[in-house]
């Protein structure tokens, strides 16, 4: 006669089961909203310390974008992951995986995609509530960038390569970039030691609404004789990683536009930090007017530095209707009556 297993023993055994046969999977929690997808979280998937992605366009010429880890997406996967965070992230990128996830308290999950279309990449960082709803986004833009001031002079010192990582600790995050001037070949492989490299920290903390507050940048490593504006234009480009919706974002762009101010020789016939600051304003519009419509704002750097091409400005009226204080409206009304259509490159 056989015999009876308690409820008890069932369980436990079948829990023992389940760790055999799952591997390195971890228990749900914070990821729960996953299995719903499909997607399976293991070890491999929890982001460590350091996030880095193979140098597939430089350098190690062994590095190939088929060495990539990660669990790819598939299109349900993408729509319900990346779409709902809207503008700038369901793009047109086709090969979409997830690198890995991280915990960042206050049952807020970070999760890595990386985002390419056989051309470029990008490094997307989005944060989920507990139910797989994304709170905030950023773009950390490519982790390596070549770019090529001479198409001409394929073997010329005329190339500036970028790398960088990402860090976490705790609640923090740190964008890491590190760039220099070097002799690359038609391979974009590099060829000797670059003339001279810069390096910078940004930081960022995520808070309990899941925005990625962007805390600044300071120097780092630096070497050689190094081209001040061309990594002023890098750094002017990492300060469009920043979250979507967070205000404070502004205050750090602010401090920012008071470097630039003060670095940049007035002479100096091209300068991009107005266009950058343009694509802050078309990341939030309404973040962008409401901040620099506050009296306390009307004179800062930024303001300064404002100001959109012809063709923009009928959707920035619109934008501007759309402000509740009367009397901000009226005054960035008059801000853009006061533009010409003469595009803003130097300091004003």
């Amino acid at each position: 006669m056989s015999q009876k297993i308690s409820p008890t023993i069932a369980l436990l055994l079948a829990l023992m089961l389940a760790a055999c046969s799952g591997g390195n999977k971890v228990s749900n929690g914070p990821f729960a909203f996953f299995d719903q997808l499909g997607i399976t979280i293991t070890e491999e998937l929890l982001l460590g310390d350091t996030l880095t992605l193979p140098d597939v366009y430089c350098g190690d010429p062994n590095q190939k974008l088929s060495d990539l880890k990660g669990e790819k997406l598939d299109a349900d996967h993408h729509k319900a992951l990346i779409v709902p965070v809207g503008h700038g992230f369901p793009d047109t990128m086709s090969d979409w995986r997830l690198l890995g996830v991280r915990v960042m308290g206050n049952g807020i999950t970070l999760c890595a995609f990386y985002a390419g279309n056989g051309l470029g990449y990008n490094v997307n960082l989005i944060t989920y509530d507990k139910q797989g709803h994304p709170l905030d986004a950023i773009n950390a833009r490519e982790l390596h960038v070549v770019w090529r001031i001479n198409l001409s002079a394929l073997n010329d010192d005329n190339s500036f390569s970028l790398d960088s990582y990402i860090t976490f600790d705790g609640d923090r995050m740190t964008l890491h970039r590190l760039m220099g001037n070097c002799i690359m070949d038609y391979k974009n492989d590099i060829k000797g030691k670059p003339r001279w490299q810069a390096g910078w920290k940004q930081h960022y903390t995520i808070n309990s609404k899941g925005h990625f507050v962007l805390q600044g940048q300071e120097s780092a490593e630096r070497q050689g004789p190094v081209d001040e504006y061309a990594v002023m234009e890098f750094r002017s480009w990492d300060m469009q990683v920043c979250s979507l919706y967070d205000p404070s974002v502004m205050d750090a762009w602010n401090d920012y536009a008071a470097f630039i101010q003060t670095s940049y020789d007035p002479g100096y016939p091209y300068n991009p930090f107005p266009q950058d600051v343009a694509e802050l304003y078309k990341m939030n519009p309404q973040r962008f007017l409401n901040w620099l419509s506050q009296p306390q704002h009307r004179a800062s750097t930024l303001a300064r530095y404002f100001k959109l091409k012809p063709g923009y400005r009928p959707d920035l009226l619109q934008e501007i209707a759309r402000i509740d204080d009367p009397e901000a409206r009226l005054w960035l009304r008059n801000l853009v009556g006061t533009w010409d259509d003469t595009p803003l490159t130097k300091h004003p």
